[in-house]
C-alpha cells in the first residue's frame, strides 16, 4: 500500500509548472530518487483544454449579480523549484533550490492540462517550494441556472481593481511555501510571511524510489465554490479591472490547493 501525506496549501491569488520534456529519467545507485509532478482538478470531470476552448465573446451576465460555479483556472505556471531548506520570515533567500522545470513556461494552460517530466533529485526531506506565475489568468465558470452557459473570465494576480490586459507578459510576485506558510521577498530583500494558512508540510525523496506529487485544485474538493460575478458598471459584460467576484465555498473547500504525495 502506498503511503500518503497531505500537504495543504492555500493560495490567495493565484496563482498558478511546465518546461516539460519527453525524456524519461531513471535513477541509479547515486543517492538520488525520482520526483514526479502532476496537476489534478477534481472539478473538471475529466474535461481538458479541448473541451473548454476559449470562446470569442463571453455570454452576457444575467444582471447585477451572476451566480456561477468555478470549474477550472487557465494560467501560466512558469517554473517550480524545491529546497531542503526552510523558508523563514526575516531571513534572506539563501536556500539551495533545485529547479524541476527545464524551461520557463509563458503559455496559459488549464490547470489540469499541465504535465511534467520525471526528475532525479538527491535524497532528502524537502521543506520548501518556490513557484512563479504570469500576472494574468482566466477563471472558467458555468452559470448555475444553466451549466451549458460558460464564461472565461480574465483576471490578474493582484487586486481586482488593478489594470488588466490579456497581453500582459509580466510576472506576479514569486510565491515561497514552507512550514510557516506562504512568503514573498519584501523590499528589504528578506522573506515576509503573507499568509500563515498557506503552509507546506514536506515530502521525502528516497534513493531508488519514486515520490509522486499531485497538486490538486480545491484541495481535492469535488464541490465547487459559487462565484458571484458583480457587474460594477452595469453593462452585463465581464470587465477585468472593473467588475469583481464574491466567493461562497463549501466546508471542504478550505484551501485553494493541496499536494498529495504517494511513494512507490
Amino acid at each position: 500500500m502506498k503511503n500518503r501525506v497531505i500537504l495543504s496549501v492555500l493560495l490567495c491569488a493565484l496563482i498558478p509548472m511546465t518546461g516539460c520534456t519527453e525524456d524519461s529519467v531513471t535513477d541509479g545507485e547515486d543517492g538520488t530518487g525520482i520526483l514526479t509532478f502532476r496537476t489534478l482538478n477534481p472539478l473538471s470531470s475529466g474535461s481538458t483544454g479541448a473541451g473548454l476552448a476559449k470562446t470569442a465573446v463571453n455570454p452576457p451576465l444575467t444582471g447585477d449579480t451572476t451566480a456561477t460555479h468555478m470549474t477550472s483556472l487557465k494560467l501560466a505556471i512558469g517554473d517550480v523549484w524545491v529546497s531542503t531548506g526552510e523558508v523563514t520570515a526575516g531571513q534572506p533567500d539563501d536556500l539551495e533550490w533545485i529547479r524541476l522545470t527545464s524551461v520557463t513556461n509563458t503559455e496559459l494552460r488549464l490547470f489540469e492540462d499541465y504535465s511534467f517530466s520525471e526528475v532525479a533529485i538527491p535524497a532528502g526531506t524537502y521543506r520548501s517550494i518556490k513557484l512563479t506565475f504570469r500576472n494574468v489568468f482566466y477563471r472558467y465558470a458555468q452559470l448555475i441556472s444553466d451549466p451549458s452557459v460558460a464564461y472565461e473570465l480574465l483576471e490578474t494576480m493582484g487586486s481586482w481593481t488593478s489594470p488588466c490586459d490579456e497581453n500582459d507578459a509580466s510576472w506576479a510576485t514569486t510565491n515561497y511555501f514552507g512550514v510557516d506558510g506562504n512568503h514573498k521577498i519584501n523590499d528589504s530583500g528578506v522573506f515576509e510571511l503573507v499568509s500563515a494558512g498557506e503552509r507546506l508540510g514536506g515530502f521525502t525523496i528516497e534513493a531508488g524510489r519514486t515520490a509522486s506529487v499531485s497538486w490538486r485544485l480545491g484541495a481535492g474538493s469535488t464541490q465547487p465554490c459559487i462565484n458571484y460575478l458583480i457587474d460594477e458598471n452595469g453593462n452585463l459584460a465581464w470587465d477585468c479591472g472593473i467588475d469583481r467576484i464574491e466567493f461562497e465555498c463549501p466546508p471542504d473547500f478550505e484551501y485553494m490547493w493541496d499536494f498529495v504525495v504517494d511513494y512507490d
